[in-house]
């Protein structure tokens, strides 16, 4: 008998040990950056149709007043228009996770508010994203790759296993598993439902989907309809990956073949359907099934196979830039070759032009200036682009935003940069760092000077 209450003693405290320890940190930090990205776009991407859709005279005026929330607490357009902002300000902060906790439920509460309001625009992710959201607020998701991220390790590196402590641990880790726990009940319902169909049951729901325009792309219509087989294959190949979804995920094995089956699954939806916001929404949450060590093993594996993965994704982006379409949208960048803080910015630029869109010439040469009809004075003072079949100059801030449009890892900027020019801040900003700038001539370098200066001409 003291044996077997030894052992129940022992596994009561290895289960309590299990949770007040911290998971899946990786997982719910990721997630943070990936559903405030998905945030972000749709209070950008409906930006100047914003007073139509959820303005105090919008099309939906009429219904919304019977909702009460953040959004409809005062028929004003000046109040509208400050709580959108800051609705916009708020999912900046909480994406580079500042003051993760507060940040969170303030973020929760106005995007929840401006779901609730978007009676005409749902689309499925909109739902699963407030629930989550919900979940996330009592999870540690700045731990990584945020403005927090230093203060918590710092604190964590001599923090005491205290009662509250371990509360929080513990909340943390039930977040996330509840999070998990409603994605396994979404595809599992889903399957069951489509299972009980008559035309999923008889392989010809994809069929009938794809003939509604506004969930079908005609080109991928046209390929999935000209062959039966695979409409019938796509059909059970959906009702199959979500009913075994959940079960899949007890091994290990078999867990990454459920995460990469649905991730494939719905990059199809969001390319062939159309529904970008529901299918996006849908894979950030499987950031959560990853555990800290798979994390910390793929970075390992990755560190490892990154100079090979670096020369192959490059070459295909390389490629992908000689695209007629995309190779239009090519830009000529002017910048000040006597300035060290320019030089730097442009290395990094062009480190970063995976698509090699952005061709930088130093103006300081009397060749460029009057091939391109340039004034010195006003390169001296702002950076300037040309687009490769425009004669429209841009300047300053409006350079950057060109910049910003052709390099990948600059788009999370362009919603800042576009709100700053909007209410006139982005020019004078840049106008007020370009003033601090050192001018350091040719032939009179100094230690600030920076010699790869040819890496960008």
């Amino acid at each position: 008998m003291e044996c077997k209450e030894l052992l129940k003693e022992k596994k009561l405290e290895g289960f309590i040990n299990y949770f007040t320890k911290e998971r899946f940190l990786i997982g719910a930090s990721l997630a943070r950056i990936g559903f405030g990205l998905i945030i972000l776009f749709l209070y950008a991407i409906n930006y100047s149709q914003r007073h139509v859709l959820w303005g105090p005279n919008s099309i939906t005026q009429p219904i919304l007043l019977l909702k009460v929330n953040i959004f409809t607490l005062v028929d004003s357009v000046y109040y509208f228009e400050f709580i959108y902002h800051v609705g916009m300000l708020i999912t900046i902060l909480f994406i580079v996770g500042w003051k993760g906790r507060i940040i969170s439920l303030l973020n929760w509460i106005l995007t929840f508010a401006i779901i609730e309001n978007s009676l005409y625009m749902s689309d499925g992710g909109d739902n699963i994203l407030r629930i989550i959201l919900f979940y996330l607020l009592f999870a540690n998701c700045t731990t990584y790759f945020s403005l927090d991220s230093e203060k918590y390790k710092e604190k964590r590196s001599h923090k005491q296993y205290t009662f509250f402590n371990k509360m929080k641990s513990i909340l943390h880790n039930f977040a996330v598993i509840s999070s998990i726990i409603q994605l396994c009940i979404l595809y599992l319902t889903s399957g069951l439902y489509q299972a009980m169909g008559e035309m999923w049951s008889n392989g010809t729901a994809i069929y009938y989907i794809l003939q509604v325009d506004e969930f079908s792309h005609p080109f991928f219509r046209d390929i999935i309809l000209n062959s039966t087989l695979l409409v019938v294959i796509l059909t059970y190949l959906s009702i199959i990956i979500k009913i075994s979804f959940p079960f899949l995920l007890f091994n290990k094995k078999t867990k990454y073949l459920a995460v990469l089956s649905v991730v494939i699954f719905h990059l199809g939806i969001a390319i062939s359907m159309g529904l970008i916001s529901f299918s996006l929404t849908l894979i950030v949450i499987e950031f959560l099934l990853i555990t800290d060590s798979e994390y910390s093993k793929l970075h390992v594996f990755f560190s490892k196979k990154r100079g090979w993965f670096k020369t192959k994704i490059l070459a295909f982006f390389k490629i992908l830039g000689e695209v007629k379409l995309i190779k239009s949208q090519r830009i000529i960048v002017f910048y000040d070759g006597w300035c060290p803080f320019c030089i730097k910015s442009m290395n990094k630029v062009n480190k970063l032009d995976v698509f090699n869109l952005v061709k930088l010439v130093n103006f300081r040469n009397d060749e460029v200036t009057n091939k391109y009809d340039l004034k010195i004075e006003k390169l001296e003072k702002r950076i300037h682009s040309l687009k490769s079949n425009s004669s429209k100059l841009n300047e300053g801030v409006y350079s950057f935003i060109q910049i910003s449009k052709r390099i990948i890892f600059l788009w999370p900027l362009l919603p800042i940069l576009y709100i700053s020019t909007w209410i006139g801040l982005g020019q004078r900003v840049y106008d007020y760092i370009a003033e601090k700038r050192n001018i350091i001539p040719t032939g009179k370098c100094d230690d600030q000077c920076f010699t790869n200066n040819n890496n960008i001409n």
